[in-house]
Order: C-alpha cells, then sequence, then structure tokens
C-alpha cells in the first residue's frame, strides 16, 4: 500500500480510481487485498489461491505450503488461516471478477468457487469466468484476447462507471 500511496503522491495514480488485478501469486494478493482494504473501486483474481487450508490438500503441487510456512496446516492451522483470503472475506464489498482455467490442477478452480460463493453471499457484486481446457496458465490466444476483453469492461464498470456496450 505504501507503493500506492506513493504513486497517488506523484500524480500518477489517482486515489479515487483504483483497481487491482493478479494472475497467480498476483490472484492470491489481489484476493487479500480486497479483505485488507476497500481503497479499490474493484478487483480480477485470476487462478488465485484464497483458501490455503483446502488448496493444501488438492493442489499438484502438495509440498509447496509446507516448505512455505515450515510445518504442515494440521501443525500450522493458525498461519494458513491467518494468510487465507476466504478467513477474512467478511465485509467485503469491492466488485471483483475471478477468472479461473477449468483444468488448473496448480490452484484447483475450487480456489475461485470459495472465494465466488463467498463475495455472493455477502451480497457484493462479483463475476466467475471459467475457461474450458485451461490449465494454470491460458495458452490459447482466443481465451486470452477474452481474458484482457472481460478484465477491460469489468474495470470499465466498476473503476471507470462506463458500462459495457
Amino acid at each position: 500500500m505504501a507503493g500506492v500511496d506513493y504513486v497517488i503522491a506523484l500524480g500518477v495514480a489517482d486515489g479515487d480510481h483504483l483497481g487491482v488485478m493478479g494472475w497467480s501469486y498476483g490472484g492470491y494478493m489481489t484476493s487479500w487485498i480486497i479483505t485488507q482494504t476497500k481503497r479499490f473501486k474493484a478487483a480480477s483474481a485470476g487462478a488465485g489461491i484464497t483458501n490455503l487450508m483446502s488448496m493444501q490438500g488438492t493442489s499438484d503441487v502438495h509440498g509447496y505450503l509446507p516448505a512455505f510456512f515450515h510445518g504442515e496446516l494440521w501443525d500450522k492451522t493458525d498461519i494458513y488461516c491467518a494468510r487465507s483470503a476466504i478467513f477474512h472475506v467478511k465485509g467485503v464489498t469491492t466488485p471483483t471478477l475471478i477468472q479461473h482455467g477449468e483444468k488448473d490442477e496448480r490452484v484447483p478452480v475450487s480456489q475461485g468457487y470459495e472465494l465466488y460463493h463467498a463475495l455472493m453471499r455477502q451480497g457484493c457484486p462479483v463475476k466467475m469466468v471459467l475457461y474450458p481446457r485451461t490449465a494454470h496458465i491460458p495458452e490459447e490466444p482466443k481465451l486470452m484476447l477474452d481474458i484482457m476483453k472481460c478484465n477491460l469492461e469489468w474495470f470499465d464498470k466498476y473503476v471507470r462507471g462506463i458500462e459495457p456496450r
């Protein structure tokens, strides 16, 4: 947030019209950010981890999180929960676009669904777009173009106040 404050102070960014987005780890950070601040007008989280507890048992990289947190989830439950957006999602109001590949084994699509349902149940503007045949990183040009188009439309609507045509 200090970096965001800095670019606002420089006049590079408008503090009243901020959006946040990311894919993979950036999707994780985007999911986290919307649970920590209301300063962003819109968010887009692509293939992001939202629940480290359920991620541990469903990802194809089973040893990643225990190595990162220096312990298994049953030994470090407090850390896994403290660093999971889903356990801090109450009260989130940031309109959020969630994009995920249906064939993602690195960050299973269930991660996106967890955030989607939590936001939807609270009445937060949320949209989830699933991409067929897509693993963790989109490779099909047609689908990559759709990802970009969806993001532009989402940020136009919620950051710039422009309804899509």
